[in-house]
């Protein structure tokens, strides 16, 4: 019978474990950079998260460690009240001891309409001072046959409805704790969604905002009213898209009529009708004169890149003619480069510099279920013209080798024109 009853807790105590460890998950991944002359750690990141899930919630903690100091430690936490969803944030910045912000957000889904809130305390203040903010949202979002209605009131928050409207609730929540796609570093929440506007714990209404997108004869419209609290009316418009121009390969990304009660602005966005290639993607741009909205000054080739897979092989080549030109999508004017891999880029430009790349990529299969993944990238700079051979910069080469599904390896290294530079070691595990 004792052995009976220790063969039952044993069981019960495995299947304990057993759902333990189904509700814990999480990842460690660690790199670090290291020149040669003199050797010195230049870069060295490593970011611990875990997560544990219960009953549909999950409760986090990410510590993102750096060569010169504990840079964050996040606490989350998210999970569903019926009806409700919510979810919360806590940041700390640990070197200092310091308390950076805390956020909150909480959704309700009803019949196509979504409500929510958010509520913000944030520390303006650098170690030892604390200067403390409160923010809050209320908003709305519903969807009715072909219309879309965007409402959000702000309190001593910036006014971002527009993020809200362009992007949605569902990406905003990703932006609570957001980990950085270019460095891997993890950041307190972007201010593109959360944005305390003034120390003080008083939450006065600063502005809202109305959004309405409707179909309108052959376009789409989409129409704004937004008040604050400096001048009561603050503006209101139409944004026009859809539009066809009568040149098949032209079209009108936007044009934006926006008012004011002293003023009046036109503003006219061309967008290009690209056709699909073999695999050379060209990058144009529109010059519009000086700025004016309405006059074509000219139409540039910025940049081309090729890409042609054979196999498990990619080999890939691109030319930048010119570094700095409107986006298409929207008229402003960007500074673009090459990432690592090649790619065109304005956020994760690897050396703005480079205007020249070779390069070719590996990807199959590892041990045990891993991937294996491997480039040698050259790049080139025409300003070398006459001090390095063939204007060659720099050779990228990386390594990265899966075992199993959890845990992977990488190591590369950076070859200049005066020698090796940098050598690159990362290691990750996941559970």
């Amino acid at each position: 019978m004792k052995k009976a009853l220790v063969l039952s807790l044993a069981v019960v105590l495995g299947l304990g474990f057993a759902s333990f460890a189904q509700a814990l998950s999480g990842s460690w991944n660690t790199s670090i950079a290291i020149t040669t002359n003199p050797v010195v750690i230049t870069n060295l990141d490593s970011v611990l998260k875990v997560d544990y899930t219960v009953s549909g919630w999950d409760f986090g903690i990410t510590a993102d460690f750096t060569s010169t100091s504990f840079n964050n430690l996040f606490f989350t936490a998210g999970g569903n009240l019926g009806a409700f969803s919510l979810k919360s944030a806590l940041d700390f910045v640990p070197v200092t001891a310091q308390f950076k912000s805390w956020l909150n957000v909480g959704r309700v889904s009803l019949a196509g309409v979504d409500a929510f809130a958010a509520f913000e305390v944030y520390n303006f203040g650098t170690n030892p001072a604390v200067l403390i903010g409160t923010g809050a949202l209320l908003g709305v979002q519903a969807t009715m046959g072909d219309v879309k209605v965007t409402a959000i009131s702000f309190f001593n928050m910036a006014n971002t409805t527009y993020y809200w409207w362009a992007y949605g609730i569902d990406y905003a929540l990703t932006k609570m704790a957001s980990q950085s796609s270019c460095s891997g570093a993890w950041s307190n929440p972007s201010s593109s969604f959360f944005a305390v506007q003034t120390a003080g714990c008083t939450l006065a209404w600063s502005g809202a905002t109305i959004w309405v997108d409707v179909p309108f004869a052959c376009v789409d419209a989409s129409l704004y009213l937004t008040m604050n609290c400096t001048t009561g009316f603050s503006g209101m418009g139409v944004w026009l898209t859809n539009l066809e121009s009568g040149l098949s390969w032209l079209n009108f990304s936007e044009i934006d009529i926006d008012f004011t009660l002293t003023s009046k602005s036109v503003s006219t966005y061309f967008g290009l009708n690209l056709g699909d290639t073999a695999c050379i993607k060209p990058y144009w741009s529109i010059d519009l004169g000086g700025g004016n909205h309405f006059t074509l000054d000219s139409l540039t080739l910025n940049a081309l890149v090729l890409s042609y897979k054979f196999g498990a092989v990619t080999f890939k080549a691109g030319e930048i003619f010119d570094f700095t030109w409107a986006s298409v999508s929207n008229g402003s004017v960007y500074t673009y480069g090459f990432s690592k891999t090649g790619d065109i880029t304005s956020t994760c430009i690897y050396n703005g510099a480079y205007d020249e790349f070779f390069g070719i990529f590996v990807d199959g299969d590892a041990c045990c279920g891993g991937a294996f993944k491997a480039s040698v990238v050259s790049f080139f700079n025409t300003a070398l013209q006459g001090t390095s051979i063939f204007d060659w910069a720099e050779i990228l080469a990386q390594v990265n080798i899966g075992v199993g599904s959890n845990t992977k390896f990488g190591v590369g290294g950076s070859f200049t024109n005066t020698g090796l530079n940098t050598l690159f070691f990362s290691v990750g595990f996941s559970w």
